[in-house]
């Protein structure tokens, strides 16, 4: 039997040409999909004929070519590609930010290809299995929960004797109606299951992180969350040596040697975690990884223990910095507990990102006040990355079974599932018609909070977060708070961009003019008058007024190793997108003392020079160099040779005696470049024509002797 598996098209969440075409958001949209895989690896075993449809590179190639415009058109485009591939199964994966857009992608399918079974399977196909069926008869069949057992049963009465009541957490039609199967038991053994099929995609390759499942099921039960409806309650974890067996096949297979470990809990048993670093360690392979816990599952000891085991990140669901609303939830975090874990993963040198939720019901202005400090606590901490998200009512969990009756539908409701800046129209269409098939789409009412101001409260943080970090935790804790900054900065942004809701709301914080009015706003407030807060706006001033380098000639180029001869004709570029910036303060000081709470005073200001990488500007900002370095580093900005470099530099850095000026900017570009601050390209034609013999600068280890030479010699620099 011929299969095609459809992942999940969540690329087409990003709609706007700001978010499709940011590299990042592509290449964590197009990682590829476990659920999927897993299934798709047991069907070929099967002997099954499989194919794999890569909704979202598909929806990035069909980006490109029409624009934004047509858009709306990707649904049609999909079903057709979809149709294309033979296939007497078309089996949809699903989650709740896309549903409606997977379901209409079925129905086109199922129109095209009518002698074909169209099959849903996924977390949100799972929870409104029968409500699914009954509105969409495109849809045939519907597979709920874990689907690596049931999903041969399936094909065997697909193929046999269509005894479709034997088959474990299926939903169907028969003559009576929809007809609902008892549930899959829970997959005890992970460890029988088949690597997943990373061949089908090709999404490895060329990657440098795999995506790899660590266990199922929590035994929790948080009331917003759905993941009990799809794994049970039933905690399983795969065995240490299962899970090395796979990371040691993909790096032979990949080359890949990090990992993200999935599962929503790894660390409820303290037992196992520490049996599975040890083997871990014991294995000498050095992997790395990351993975979930809760900040009331770990300890320093287990931390210390996880980070010498290769991680290098640990997710912390704490969704509220209220003991109350903790309570109402049913989360039951200790906050104060939670300051002091990510405080622990910071001084480890474990990354931590903390997510955040606002818009619960009973939520009040002192509960976000709590969950906004235990935002800005993560922002301050090194290698923590805090995230916000608006409640979206999930279908079926408590929170949404409790309020289902108040819920409304504006423009932009929830970010809790990331949704497009402008929703498909014929999305919206379904989502009206039915609420309780897609109501993670709606609002719950906030009768204590304003729910607009709740919309821009977390483009404010997240943007500000991502671009001024530094400068927002100095804001914070110059004031009462950046909650109650906000709301007057609320007041200034509706003065220079009025009338803006929704939508045009997220626009604008993407922009780059958010920054500007910011610091414009800050000298209009008492802040103003704080060290920190001054040192920080001019840096992040000088920064948006300086300049990257220019990649363009670098992408028809290729980097030099290590060791090669260099031509006069290379071009040096700065390395990771770095700015250089000149300041009349210690950068590195005054972010010290964010980072510890610190007043804040530089008794000896003086012209200092700083790369700031982009690449590292959340953990370390900038790194100060000699102005003779920075002259050199802004020169390196992609448009001129290292002949031509030099030329430069006879003007700008005085060299006694001159006869050995040349020596000191062959060691000024050495020593840059030993320190990764540049990379020598060298375009193929010039490498063609490179011939033995011919001009060309010292090789980069002489460059670094010359470096050294120079600092023990009586040459001056003026």
């Amino acid at each position: 039997m011929k299969v095609c598996f459809i992942n999940t098209p969540i690329s087409a969440e990003f709609t706007d040409p700001i978010e499709f075409s940011d590299s990042h958001i592509r290449n964590e949209s197009c990682w590829p999909q476990l659920g999927i895989l897993s299934l798709a690896a047991v069907t070929e075993g099967l002997g099954s004929s499989v194919a794999i449809y890569d909704s979202n590179r598909d929806f990035f190639r069909f980006a490109d070519v029409v624009g934004k415009a047509k858009l709306r058109e990707f649904a049609e485009f999909a079903a057709q590609q979809i149709a294309a591939i033979d296939a007497d199964i078309y089996g949809f994966a699903s989650i709740c930010s896309v549903y409606p857009l997977t379901l209409r992608i079925a129905g086109m399918v199922k129109a095209a290809r009518a002698e074909s079974v169209v099959l849903v399977g996924g977390p949100q196909a799972s929870v409104v299995a029968e409500a699914t069926l009954k509105a969409f008869p495109s849809v045939d069949f519907i597979l709920r929960g874990e689907t690596e057992h049931s999903f041969p049963v399936f094909l065997e009465e697909l193929s046999g004797q269509r005894g479709f009541e034997k088959v474990p957490g299926l939903v169907y039609r028969n003559p009576f109606g929809v007809q609902r199967n008892p549930d899959a038991a829970p997959i005890a053994d992970l460890d029988v299951l088949p690597l997943p099929a990373y061949h089908l995609t090709g999404e490895l390759r060329g990657a440098t992180t795999a995506a790899l499942e660590l266990g199922r099921g929590c035994p929790f039960s948080c009331t917003f969350c759905s993941t009990n409806d799809f794994f049970r309650r039933k905690f399983r974890l795969r065995s240490p040596q299962r899970v090395l067996e796979d990371m040691c096949v993909i790096e032979a297979e990949y080359g890949i040697t990090d990992f993200d470990l999935t599962h929503d809990m790894f660390t409820v048993d303290a037992k196992r975690v520490r049996a599975f670093c040890q083997y871990m360690i014991d294995s000498t392979k050095g992997y790395s990884w990351a993975c979930s816990a809760r900040t009331d599952c770990v300890d320093e000891e287990m931390i210390e223990l996880m980070a010498a085991a290769g991680c290098r990140g640990i997710f912390f669901g704490v969704e509220a910095g209220s003991q109350e609303v903790q309570k109402i939830i049913d989360k039951h975090l200790d906050v104060e507990r939670a300051h002091e874990v990510i405080d622990i993963c910071g001084r480890v040198g474990v990354r931590s990102t903390v997510s955040l939720i606002t818009g619960f019901p009973e939520e009040r202005w002192e509960d976000l006040g709590g969950t906004v400090k235990v935002f800005m606590h993560s922002a301050r901490v090194p290698h923590s990355h805090p995230q916000l998200n608006l409640l979206a009512p999930l279908a079926n969990t408590p929170v949404h079974l409790k309020h289902r009756d108040e819920m409304t539908l504006e423009e932009l409701c929830s970010d809790m599932s990331h949704q497009a800046r402008r929703q498909n129209p014929e999305d919206i269409e379904l989502i009206r018609k039915y609420r309780d098939i897609f109501p993670n789409f709606y609002l719950l009412p906030t009768p204590h909070l304003d729910r607009a101001l709740l919309l821009e409260l977390r483009e404010f943080l997240l943007m500000a977060e991502d671009r001024f970090r530094w400068l927002l935790g100095a804001v914070d804790q110059a004031t009462t708070g950046i909650l109650d900054v906000f709301v007057d900065w609320i007041n200034y942004r509706k003065s220079v961009y009025p009338g803006a809701i929704g939508p045009d709301v997220r626009r604008y914080y993407q922009m780059p003019t958010f920054r500007d009015d910011f610091l414009a706003f800050l000298k209009t407030h008492d802040v103003s008058e704080d060290p920190k807060v001054i040192a920080l706006a001019d840096f992040y001033k000088r920064l948006g007024l300086s300049s990257s380098p220019e990649m363009c000639l670098a992408s028809r180029a290729v980097e030099l190793a290590d060791g090669r001869p260099i031509d006069s004709r290379d071009i040096p570029i700065r390395k990771y997108s770095s700015r250089i910036v000149e300041l009349n303060t210690d950068l590195e000081g005054v972010i010290d003392a964010v980072k510890h709470r610190r007043p804040y005073y530089d008794a000896h200001e003086k012209k200092r020079f700083y790369v700031v990488s982009q690449t590292e500007i959340h953990e370390h900002p900038g790194y100060e160099v000699s102005n003779y370095m920075a002259t050199v580093l802004q020169l390196c900005d992609g448009q001129l040779t290292i002949a031509q470099i030099m030329e430069k530099l006879q003007a700008k850095i005085l060299v006694n005696p001159r006869t050995a000026a040349t020596q000191v900017y062959e060691a000024l570009l050495g020593k840059a470049r030993s320190e990764e601050l540049i990379a020598i390209y060298r375009t193929a034609s010039e490498a063609e024509e490179s011939q033995p013999g011919g001009e060309s600068m010292p090789e980069y280890s002489e460059m670094s002797a010359a470096a050294s030479r120079q600092n023990q010699s009586s040459i001056q620099l003026i």
